[in-house]
């Protein structure tokens, strides 16, 4: 781990137009909300399950995966964590956490004091207003996510999770045209999407010989996004602007 200085005031998501602008004395509050900023080697753990009283924090750069081990040491990944999103909320919100957070790439990570949360609500309640709607919103796309993986079959599901990949990066200004970063290996989507590495591998071969997409040294090209969109029945994603502490 390693600890650097990086000012709230030269934080390079803040300009961008899918986070909510700031007014002075909110970026001032944030900044008393800050205790630090680390920096993380991939694969190190930022939360582990039970974790109570743990720090708030937002990702700055890189990406984490929010997943449970299950019983018999499986993993289902929960979701994947981008520039710009909350960690450690649960167990600020509820006294603990039920789920660990791992980085998937270095990663580094604004953190937070949690305690200012009530402060925030107080002193600024269009502000935590947002706060709550991205929140609810989160858990919007929680229930989409468990239709998909109840309901759809392994193409649409692997069609619906680079899109939406995608759509998330380009929302931040982080994908080009048709492609994106993409660190996420056969594992990955495998416990991701809810299905082995042998049909991931199937699946990511089809897309590849029927040119809709495919993966290569850690870059997604979508290569016919209307017919990906088609077979996964992909709306798109929520737009900004969204909340960044």
């Amino acid at each position: 781990m390693r600890e650097v200085a990086i000012p709230c005031t030269e934080c390079w998501l803040r300009p961008r137009p899918y986070f909510r602008p700031f007014s002075e004395s909110e970026l001032s509050f944030i900044m008393l909300m800050k205790n630090g900023h680390i920096t993380l080697a991939a694969k190190s753990h930022v939360i582990e399950i039970g974790q109570v009283g743990g720090s708030l924090f937002t990702l700055y750069e890189g990406w984490a995966i929010r997943y449970k081990e299950l019983p018999d040491k499986s993993r289902q990944i929960l979701d994947v964590l981008l520039p710009g999103d909350f960690i450690g909320m649960e167990s600020h919100v509820l006294g603990s956490t039920e789920h660990s957070v791992r980085a998937l790439t270095e990663v580094s990570l604004c953190v937070l004091r949690g305690r200012r949360l009530t402060q925030l609500f107080e002193g600024y309640p269009e502000w935590g207003l947002s706060l709550l709607k991205w929140l609810v919103e989160g858990q919007r796309r929680d229930d989409n996510w468990r239709a998909i993986l109840g309901r759809l079959d392994a193409a649409q599901r692997m069609g619906f999770l680079f899109l939406e990949i995608f759509d998330r990066l380009k929302q931040r200004e982080m994908a080009g045209n048709n492609s994106c970063p993409f660190p996420l290996g056969r594992q990955h989507l495998a416990d991701y999407l809810g299905l082995s590495r042998v049909h991931v591998s199937r699946v990511l071969s089809d897309f590849a010989a029927r040119d809709l997409a495919h993966v290569s040294q850690g870059t997604l090209y979508i290569s016919n996004r209307a017919k990906l969109v088609d077979i996964a029945g992909y709306q798109g994603t929520t737009p900004g602007p969204r909340v960044l502490l």
